[in-house]
This record gives C-alpha cells, structure tokens and sequence, in this order.
C-alpha cells in the first residue's frame, strides 16, 4: 500500500498535469450563468448536452460582443485548478460567438443597450456643415473604398483638403485601430469624419459592430458619417454617427454637396447684380439731381453737381475693377488650394513610383529600423508585394558620389 499524501499534494499534482497539457485551448459550447462583477471580471459556464465546465474571462481582456445565456460561443485560453475548492475552470483570454446566428444575436443585443442609453437618439446628432473645405477619412488604404471617395471628392470639389487615416478594418485588432483612427482625425482641422469601408459577411464588418467604437464615434465632438458595406448594410455604427450613407461613395458626395463651378457661377451671378444694382442707383441720383435743381440753377451749383456726377461715374468705374479684382483674387486662391491639396495628397507619392512599407496592417515611419521587423508590404499605385527580410545594409551603400 502506497504511503497516503496530502490532499494539498494531490491537487498540486493534478494542478500541474492538467495545466501543462491544456495550457492551449479553444472550447466550444454554450454560455449560461453569464455574470460580470462589479470588479470588471466575468464568469460562466460553457456547457453542450452532457457536460458543463466553469470560465473565467479576467478584467481587462477584450469582447467585440454582448454575451448572454443561451448564446454559443468559442473560448480560447488555458486549463487551471483552484485549489481551495479543487475546481478547474478554463482561464478565457478570448471569446468569440460561434455563428452567423449567434453573431447576430450580439448584434442585437449590443444594439438593444446602446439605444436604451440614448446613443441612437437624433436630438444629440450634430449637423453637417454646408461647404466643409476639410474632410477627414478613416478606412483601409488598400481596398477600393478609399479610391471611390477620394475620386469623388476630387471630382466635385478639388478645393477640399482630406486628411486621410489608413485604417484596419478587419480581423484582430482592428476595432481599437478605428478608435485610434477617429481620435487621430480629431486632432486635425477636419470639419467631418468619414468612417467606412467596401460590403463584406457579418464577420467582416463585426470591427463596426463593437461598443468601443459606438463609444468613440458617440464621444467625438466632430460630425461623424458613416459609411459601411453596401446600401443593404446596416452596423452599430451607422446607428450611432450623426449620418450614415449607403456606400463610402455616396459619404463622399454628401460632404460634397454643392459642385465647385456651381459655387463660382453663383459667385459671378451675385457680382453682377450687385454691379446692377449699383449702377441704377447712380442713374437715380443722377435723375433726382437733375429734377431738383432743374435748368436755371445757378452756373456755380451746376458745376458742384457736375463734379459729383462725374465723382460719381469715377466711383462706378473704381468698384467695377474692385469687383472684378476680389473675383480673379478668389479664382488665384482657390487654384493655390487646389495646387496645394494636390502636391500633399496621401498617396500622390505613389503616381510618381515611390512606395509605402507596411508592417501588420500599420504603416513603418522614417525613423522606424527595418531592423525591426522580419515580413513587410509593399505597396506601390498597381500593386502590393510582401518580402522577407534577409538582409539589411548601411545607408549609404548604394549610394553615388
């Protein structure tokens, strides 16, 4: 007969067997007993038909979702024992709902709590502004959604200046990536944000479908668009933002509202009736001097009145090429603008064969080592290569004297 040990020993024994070989884990099951405590942790039961275990997902660790029993989800993390009751319990470090249907399930319930918080309610939307000469614009710098808007934009008002934040808009990560992208065009002199990107699944879209970002487009003190998936898409955050347009190329035509030349035609229609209005006013004064004074007055007040008439034709004179110099100074400053947006446009350094390095999904800055990193994209205006990096030489070694 074995010599008996502590139950202590024991349960470290099995502590340590149980940890080591499940140490990584993904469970499937459904949820049941969700509570989350006041200190910020969660705990459940995942269970299928004929078996049921304890987790534990620990302040802290991110949910894209509202979950709520019944729902199905899958759980990654490790195995551990607590040894005061002898329990083992999965340690969560992530959740995810198991399905479409169960996607939409925290779809809605995400959706049922922040309208109950009045993150829905139209009287705290701010309105657009007329003409904004700023826009900002979050989304991916590779899809097709950043071209459709930018175009449009160039098309309908080149005088704009766009700030543009590239953007995950998928996969892990990217949610906060879009939080971080909003707090970023808020520091600019943006007048409105433009967050969106093309159609996708559920699945794709899910960054758009998380409180954090409904938090961060509820707190943002600029006029929020948004412009997700397609026309038949609809994401906590089109709920949520001041506007929402169908696609990211109607967004850019409703930031756009009036066409430039529309502006310029408007601009020389008002010249022109000021300079007529101006004009019958001379006439009429002309006309009532003339009444008033009739022919007999005397040669010394005739030629006062000459001189005003004449000062008067000087004045008409004068105000049209001060008119017509305010017009061509407007016409030289929107061209500068024009000029300017051009020569700062975010991607025009591709059009002239540069290139952009890239590292998971964020853009490598200047003084970044490529020492740093071991796989990197490159993108160029037709296309996107990723290389391995085997090597890396001086700075000046290619270079000609």
């Amino acid at each position: 007969m074995q010599k008996p040990i502590s139950v202590s020993r024991l349960t470290q024994v099995i502590k340590n067997t149980l940890e080591l070989s499940f140490s990584d884990i993904s469970v499937e099951g459904e949820i049941s007993n969700y509570k989350e405590h006041s200190s910020g942790h969660r705990y459940f039961t995942l269970k299928d038909a004929n078996a049921q275990i304890s987790c534990t997902m620990w302040k802290g660790r991110y949910l894209n979702f509202l979950p709520k029993d019944g729902m199905k989800a899958v759980v990654s993390g490790s195995l551990t024992v607590y040894p005061p009751r002898g329990n083992y319990q999965i340690d969560v470090s992530s959740m995810l709902p198991a399905g479409q249907g169960d996607l939409y399930l925290a779809y809605e319930a995400l959706k049922a709590k922040l309208s109950e918080s009045g993150y829905f309610d139209e009287s705290r939307k701010k309105a657009l502004p007329a003409i904004p000469l700023s826009i900002g614009i979050s989304t991916s710098p590779t899809g097709a959604a950043v071209q459709d808007m930018l175009t449009t934009i160039e098309r309908r008002f080149p005088k704009c200046t766009v700030y543009f934040r590239p953007t995950l808009v998928q996969g892990e990560g990217s949610a906060e990536d879009i939080v971080r992208a909003i707090e970023a065009l808020e520091q600019t002199d943006a007048e409105v944000i433009i967050i969106g990107r093309g159609g996708g699944s559920i699945e794709d879209l899910w960054s758009y479908n998380t409180e954090i970002v409904a938090n961060a487009i509820y707190n943002a003190t600029k006029p929020i668009i948004s412009a997700v998936g397609h026309e038949t898409d609809f994401t906590i955050a089109d709920f949520v933002a001041d506007r929402r347009a169908a696609t990211p190329t109607a967004a850019a035509e409703l930031v756009t509202p009036y066409l430039l030349e529309d502006i310029e035609k408007d601009l020389l229609q008002q010249a022109i009736f000021l300079h007529k209005m101006l004009k019958n006013h001379i006439i009429s004064k002309k006309n009532e001097i003339g009444t008033s004074f009739g022919k007999h007055i005397s040669k010394i007040v005739r030629d006062k009145i000459r001189q005003q008439m004449q000062l008067l034709d000087t004045t008409d004179i004068a105000g049209k090429k001060i008119l017509a110099a305010k017009i061509q100074a407007s016409k030289d400053k929107l061209d500068y603008f024009q000029k300017l947006l051009s020569s700062l446009h975010p991607l025009s350094p591709l059009s002239r064969g540069f290139a952009v390095l890239r590292s998971n999904g964020e853009i490598i800055k200047t003084d970044s080592p490529i020492s740093n990193y071991t796989k990197l994209e490159i993108l160029r205006k037709i296309d996107t290569a990723v290389v391995k990096v085997e090597k890396i030489y001086p700075p000046d070694l290619f270079m000609v004297s």
